[in-house]
């Protein structure tokens, strides 16, 4: 399944701001892709960051144990509040979308 990573803190915990915070930061940051490869979860697109403290990545998991893996050992959510958005492609969408009945 696929699914959507947004990652968001604070200013004060900010790695442009705080210490500690970009340590780990550099430290993590190049091992991410390793960290996912071992966990099972393929990146599909990100890490992207943003001027607004959030993180956003896009990532493939066969199950949520291999996603909660990836998670702890990249370490993201010890400065994060990560929300896992489970989602679908626009045709798998439609496809569901079609294979339901109508309510209205």
């Amino acid at each position: 399944m696929d699914y959507v990573l947004l990652a968001t803190h604070g200013p004060e915990i900010c790695p442009t701001s705080n210490a500690t915070t970009r340590e780990l930061m550099n430290e993590m940051g190049p091992q991410i892709p390793k960290v996912a490869e071992q966990a099972g979860v393929k990146i599909l697109a990100g890490p992207y960051v943003s001027r607004e403290h959030t993180t956003v990545v896009i990532v493939q998991a066969g199950t949520g144990e291999a996603l909660d893996q990836f998670l702890v050992e990249s370490r993201l959510p010890q400065w994060n509040s990560v929300r896992v958005l489970p989602v679908l492609t626009m045709q798998a969408a439609m496809q569901e979308i079609n294979d339901q009945p109508a309510i209205y």
